[in-house]
């Protein structure tokens, strides 16, 4: 069999290398899901050179699930694994979430949307109604770690799927539009692989369908992005590990992530224990520590408090 060693950069608009000091980093970016989709339908070249067996192929359902044909046709629908107790979980927090929706006020004026008949037969001044100012929105972008340790539960995975889109929920409420992004970074010797899919853009109604799949499915971790590593033009010897995983710390620096971006880790970084859905989310936003930022909810204090109305 001819040897091939994987994608040119100079063909393939999602393949970037960059040298960062002694490191040679391979970054794979794509805007979305359907983009992923369609780059791995064409089967692009396998760095055989590297990977002259394929763990996106070849590993065991029981530990990357579906087969990679299937796992690549979940990227555009279809991922229904545990999807109902997904969403009853969501519906769960969301419960809590309606006593801190905000609303726009509605207050007297000299000029305004409606009248306002009662002060009008009064003969005051502020006889309308007007709405208050929407407030300026801001924008933000939640990097989500797709890496987590083989002990990983899928109850604390699940969970921790659930708490991001909860998170997003939260973040909009409070005026914020939410860029949602999942990435992997790992390095052998001196290559560093960095890839990020866009997931969400700020101003799209959110598809939590279309989000489950790479936020909760192993097939995405452990066929989709290894098949995506098997393409790049590694040097070094990436065919018995894949890679050993970075840091936060480290893969914002690789991903030039800002300070004021969001990266939400392994689940157990998180504090994220797969049990009770309520601890883990007040686990989960007092290690984001964004009280100072916006308005957070105390899961468990006001999910007892739902119980006994």
């Amino acid at each position: 069999m001819e040897i091939s060693y994987g994608l040119n950069p100079d063909s393939c608009q999602h393949l970037h290398i960059e040298p960062r000091g002694n490191m040679n980093v391979f970054r794979a970016n794509f805007k979305s899901l359907s983009q992923l989709h369609l780059f791995l339908n064409a089967n692009p070249t396998v760095n055989t050179n590297i990977f002259y067996t394929q763990k996106s192929i070849n590993s065991s359902a029981k530990f990357a699930g579906e087969p990679l044909d299937v796992a690549i046709g979940y990227c555009v629908g279809g991922y229904e694994k545990d999807f109902s107790m997904f969403v009853k979980l969501k519906k769960d927090i969301d419960r809590v979430n309606i006593r801190h929706v905000h609303s726009r006020k509605v207050r007297p004026s000299v000029v305004g949307s409606r009248p306002n008949v009662p002060a009008y037969v009064a003969g005051a001044p502020k006889s309308m109604y007007r709405m208050d100012r929407v407030r300026e929105k801001k924008f933000i972008t939640i990097y989500i770690n797709l890496a987590y340790a083989n002990d990983t539960s899928e109850d604390q995975i699940r969970n921790r799927g659930i708490l991001t889109l909860n998170l997003i929920k939260i973040l909009e409420n409070n005026d914020y539009g939410v860029n949602l992004k999942v990435f992997e970074t790992c390095m052998v010797g001196r290559e560093v692989f960095a890839a990020t899919i866009g997931i969400s853009r700020p101003g799209e109604l959110l598809n939590v369908k279309k989000c489950y799949y790479p936020l909760c499915g192993k097939e995405f971790l452990r066929r989709v992005m290894c098949r995506i590593k098997e393409s790049m033009p590694f040097k070094e010897n990436w065919h018995m590990s894949y890679g050993q995983l970075l840091s936060d710390k480290h893969s914002r620096i690789i991903m030039d992530i800002p300070e004021d971006a969001i990266v939400i880790g392994s689940p157990a970084e998180m504090g994220i224990l797969g049990a009770d859905i309520y601890e883990d989310a007040d686990r989960f936003l007092e290690k984001l520590n964004l009280n100072k930022e916006i308005v957070v909810p105390s899961y468990v204090k006001e999910s007892k408090e739902e119980e006994t109305r």
